[in-house]
């Protein structure tokens, strides 16, 4: 039986973060650079790929949750939209050679590789499926969001809210970092009161694997990518020490 890494979390998901809109202009805008289809990898509940369809673009999304995928289908279809959606990873999927035009890996997705050789392949089959002038934006957590060890095991209220049908939750994170393994180990609990006063906790837990500057540049180069732009942040700000995210713009290499 496949096992679902996100089962746990995808009933909340959109409750976290559908309000999260500041890397959406900055999608659209390079999607918009380009006549040639779009793919997004990790697309989960469909946040950012069912945008860029209502945009007008040819999308397509990959996730390797069936529960996820499930939520992103039911989004486009609410919306009238055709997004096709795939099951799987990069690694295991065969995606055609030369179709996108842009490729985005948003939100931390790259850091589910779990070592340097995993993201050294994954950078080399998506610069396979960019056509010849196509463009892969990856987002990752800047050098001010990066591993903290002091922090480790200590729980942190990450939100309180409701679901989309009504269902009053917590979530909570509890992580355990590694800098050695560039390593974080990331417990999520989604905790609901029934109405009995039963409190019910489901968990998920989470590997992701850290990539620096400069780590980052060599696996783009070694994978026959150029790195063109590295951004702090989604309104172009340049990378500093304190830049929450690492945005990183590269190009396949011509020949």
């Amino acid at each position: 039986m496949h096992h679902d890494p996100y089962a746990a979390d995808a009933a909340f998901y959109d409750a976290i973060h559908d309000g999260f809109r500041d890397d959406i202009d900055l999608w659209l805008a390079y999607a918009g650079r380009t006549d040639r289809p779009v793919l997004e990898v990790g697309c989960g509940t469909g946040r950012i790929a069912v945008e860029l369809a209502a945009h007008g673009h040819e999308v397509t999304g990959i996730d390797p949750s069936p529960a996820m995928l499930a939520r992103a289908r039911r989004r486009a279809d609410e919306r009238g939209l055709d997004v096709r959606f795939i099951e799987g990873r990069v690694l295991d999927l065969a995606l055609e050679p030369g179709r996108y035009g842009f490729i985005v890996v948003p939100l931390d997705v790259f850091l589910y590789c779990k070592d340097g050789e995993e993201q050294r392949a994954t950078l080399e089959r998506l610069a396979e499926a960019l056509t010849f002038d196509g463009t892969l934006a990856l987002d990752l957590p800047g050098p001010g969001s990066w591993l903290d060890p002091a922090t480790n095991g200590q729980p942190v209220l990450a939100f309180s809210g409701e679901t989309d049908d009504g269902e009053g939750f917590e979530c909570w994170h509890v992580h355990e970092d590694d800098l050695a393994e560039q390593v974080r180990t990331l417990r999520v609990a989604y905790e609901t009161v029934g109405e009995d006063g039963t409190v019910r906790r489901r968990v998920s837990v989470h590997r992701l694997r850290y990539v620096g500057r400069w780590e980052l540049e060599y696996l783009l180069e070694a994978a026959g990518l150029d790195l063109v732009d590295l951004f702090g942040d989604y309104d172009l700000s340049p990378l500093e020490g304190g830049s929450s995210r690492m945005v990183a713009i590269a190009r396949r290499r011509p020949g």
